[in-house]
């Protein structure tokens, strides 16, 4: 049977369990081995720490994202561009990026690819990797279809590929209202906070020290400021209530999901 194949292309380690882990743990319980999952950062995400150099960062959050993809039977990959170098630090969209991007796309062949949302919005805040990121996957979407829009960096890869559905997340920094999707994650809530535990060196260390915070947080005072995370964007959504829940927009930017595929997202 072919199994049906989930990427997630996201600017950082981390990102993947804020915004998606609760729908892929759910997928990953409904589908069991059918499905085949992906989880990309486009970045080494090497500039997120305060006190280790960039290289121990990259390598600290690689093994960090990797046991948290094992949870859910994923693989974890960062990125390479065409000149086979992982970007170091923000993401620039030029043709070494985007002819990676879709190099890895192509390589996995997936049949959906949730990632951040282009924000419209001029007065909206952004973070520039997750920005660019969306932006890259916008631009490279049709290209998908192109077996030769770039050099290629796989033997494996096949003229004809996938057309991927594209969704996206919600991101925080876009401020919006609107969406297609709010799965209710109660019941892999769980699944989705055990892998978010796995990135100590963010949740515990550089989040809280951006955020001003003089000293690292405990596990306890994580768990609770993440499941009030989950409220906040309820209220933000319009639900005013404490409902874990995760928001998804359809885009047009691949291929144009089919009803049967929609009613299976939701889990019906």
């Amino acid at each position: 049977m072919k199994k049906i194949k989930f990427m997630s292309i996201m600017a950082h380690q981390d990102d993947f369990e804020f915004n998606a882990g609760g729908l892929f743990a759910l997928l990953r319980s409904h589908y069991g081995s059918r499905a085949e999952f992906k989880i990309m950062a486009t970045t080494k995400g090497a500039a997120g720490h305060h006190n280790m150099d960039p290289e121990q960062t990259f390598q600290r959050r690689a093994a960090e994202a990797k046991k948290s993809a094992e949870i859910i039977k994923a693989s974890y990959e960062c990125l390479r561009c065409l000149d086979g170098n992982h970007l170091p630090g923000q993401v620039f969209i030029d043709q070494n990026f985007l002819g990676g991007l879709w190099n890895g796309v192509r390589a996995f062949e997936p049949d959906f690819i949730f990632c951040p949302p282009v924000i419209s919005d001029p007065l909206a805040g952004i973070h520039i990797d997750h920005y660019n990121t969306a932006m890259a996957v916008r631009m490279v979407a049709y290209q998908l279809t192109v077996p030769h829009a770039y050099p290629t960096m796989f033997r494996q890869l096949k003229l004809r590929v996938t057309y991927p559905v594209i969704i996206n997340v919600d991101d925080p920094y876009a401020g919006e209202t609107g969406y297609d999707l709010a799965l209710d994650i109660s019941r892999v809530y769980p699944v989705k906070l055990k892998m978010a535990l796995c990135h100590e060196s963010q949740i515990f260390e550089w989040l809280p020290w951006n955020s001003g915070e003089k000293n690292p947080i405990s596990r306890k005072e994580f768990t609770e400021r993440f499941r009030k995370r989950h409220s906040l964007i309820n209220t933000r959504y319009g639900n005013d209530d404490d409902v874990p829940r995760e928001y998804f927009r359809l885009t047009q930017w691949g291929r144009k999901i089919k009803n049967e595929e929609l009613k299976k997202m939701l889990f019906h």
